[in-house]
């Protein structure tokens, strides 16, 4: 059988997948993962999606605790979860986009990746805000772990994008 010019072969194609499998790249599709996800468990959360049931963290009930503390009103809950599911959701947009430019293109904006990461840490901090305000300590450890995490994904994949010269 002839070999097009234009495909790759098995190897140039293994290599091109190691290309992509790298620690900087993983570190941005992680966090592209979990804004996504931890966005749509705002909306979906305890629905049957047909092939399972999402069961996600119930958050009315967390935060129904918090607003019985501060005498916040009730009517406020779900619009305020479904907004903090659409912020999430849009921090899963440029990291999103960072890894389409990188499977596309081989190369990133770093703006769209400075974007990303940076509502990232700002949004960790800001629920560690509320999460010393309510009291809520495990909450505080979490979010702070979350916020380290981010910080040291940024820094390795920041390191080996300029590393490897992908950003524009």
């Amino acid at each position: 059988m002839a070999h097009d010019a234009n495909t790759p072969t098995q190897t140039e194609g293994a290599a091109n997948a190691s290309a992509l499998f790298t620690i900087g790249n993983l570190a941005v599709f992680h966090w592209a993962l979990y804004w996504l996800m931890n966005g749509l468990d705002k909306f979906v959360n305890r629905t049957d999606l047909g092939i399972f049931t999402w069961y996600g963290k119930d958050r009315a009930e967390q935060f129904g605790g918090y607003f019985d503390k501060a005498a916040v009103p009730e009517s406020l809950l779900h619009p305020l979860l479904y907004l903090t599911g659409i912020v999430e959701f849009l921090v899963f947009i440029p990291m999103a986009l960072v890894l389409q430019q990188v499977v596309l293109r081989g190369v990133v904006s770093r703006r769209l990746f400075e974007t990303g990461f940076f509502w990232s840490a700002a949004i960790f901090t800001g629920f560690s805000f509320f999460d010393v305000i309510f009291g809520d300590r495990a909450e505080l450890w979490e979010h702070g772990t979350f916020l380290i995490g981010v910080l040291i994904c940024y820094k390795l994949a920041k390191d080996e994008f300029e590393t490897k010269g992908r950003f524009v």
